[in-house]
């Protein structure tokens, strides 16, 4: 018997899930947001767009990483930069500003209705001077079958899914379908579509679809972010779901390719999802905290006068991971290229104005924040 895909079954596209189990899961996404919302507002705005800024850098690698894709992380940071306003962008490459700008142009205006031009440049966008290995429509709806096939030629092929429509007319008729519910207000539909189930089943519904040649799953997670934009109430993001995706790949593309050949319950598709949307906010959330202790930091020490090799160290132990496990003498003297005698010293001064402590003795001595 041929695989009935989700889009074959009688009741397309009226999906259904089991409301106690994806109801549980939302309100733990929800109680995970909540206190980095709550913390990102006592930040100054600065200090707001630049996490926002380290956000999107999350975001653009692991959606690129997800399709395959391996960026220059210095020039996405750039291009990141630039758009928001940074003081440190440089010149780049369009390429590495494509996302940025199509992630953006989604986020910042989530409150406003979507349309199927804004969908068309959005995607011929995302392929501005990108090298392509074939020829792929940009700028308008596919025109043809699209399959996810994996296997090499001469072996047996596994078909993952098969997308509905082979012409550009039925692709337009399920994405009318699909934006008409998109742009629905909450108060609309049988069940309460909070726009975190929306962005659950924006996510799924856009890439079965899958209305474009090339770029769907890109585009599926701009818009599931666009609707976490609206549930969060703010035009920044300070979580990246594409990272905790990217994360769990394997497992991702296990419970869609599962549920693309279900009979239309997403019950395990947004339990999923929302479990994402929940881990990428707590891993947020540990960052943010970060950024507040390194800001009270440097407010507490503001009248110190630190010698430039002990602000070195200071910021390499406030913003990397570098030495969670603290550093001896002999690495901070490699670290600020100075002598044995000096390196002491500055240890010392820090030690004793209580902004370093120490563990272990003689040799074996390591430097901790206090």
């Amino acid at each position: 018997m041929a695989q009935q895909w989700v889009w074959q079954q009688a009741n397309w596209p009226n999906w259904s899930f089991d409301q106690a189990q994806v109801m549980l899961c939302l309100l733990s996404a929800v109680r995970a947001v909540a206190p980095l919302i709550t913390l990102a507002n006592q930040l100054s705005p600065e200090k707001r767009l630049a996490f926002e800024s380290q956000v999107l850098l999350d975001e653009t690698l692991s959606t690129s990483l997800i399709e395959q894709q391996v960026l220059d992380r210095e020039s996405v940071r750039s291009s990141i930069a630039r758009h928001l306003g940074l003081p440190d962008a440089k010149p780049t490459d369009k390429r590495y500003e494509a996302f940025t700008q199509v992630f953006l142009e989604a986020v910042r205006h989530a409150d406003q209705p979507l349309d199927h031009a804004q969908l068309k440049h959005w995607q011929a966008q995302l392929f501005i001077e990108t090298p392509r290995l074939k020829e792929i429509t940009l700028g308008d709806y596919r025109d043809e079958s699209m399959a996810v096939v994996s296997g090499h030629f001469g072996r047996k092929e596994v078909v993952h899914f098969q997308a509905p429509c082979e012409q550009r007319a039925c692709v337009e008729t399920y994405m009318d379908e699909f934006i008409d519910w998109f742009n629905q207000d909450e108060s609309m539909v049988d069940y309460p579509v909070y726009d975190y189930l929306k962005a659950a089943i924006a996510k799924f519904w856009f890439v079965t679809i899958h209305p474009f040649d090339d770029g769907n799953g890109r585009l599926s997670r701009i818009l599931a972010e666009r609707c976490l934009a609206r549930a969060d109430h703010t035009d920044i993001r300070l979580y990246s779901i594409s990272s905790e995706m990217a994360r769990q790949k394997s497992d991702y593309y296990q419970v869609l390719e599962k549920t693309q050949k279900g009979d239309g319950d997403l019950t395990e598709w947004m339990v999923w999802f929302l479990n994402c949307v929940r881990a990428a906010a707590q891993t947020s959330l540990q960052r943010l905290e970060k950024v507040r202790y390194v800001t009270q930091f440097w407010d507490q020490y503001r009248s110190k006068a630190f010698n430039e090799r002990q602000r070195k160290l200071l910021v390499r132990l406030l913003e990397t991971d570098d030495f969670d496990d603290g550093i001896a003498r002999r690495k901070y003297k490699n670290l600020v290229v100075t002598s044995d005698a000096t390196a002491a010293r500055d240890l010392t001064e820090l030690v004793e104005l209580d902004v370093l402590q120490t563990q272990g003795k003689g040799r074996s001595v390591k430097y901790f924040l206090s």
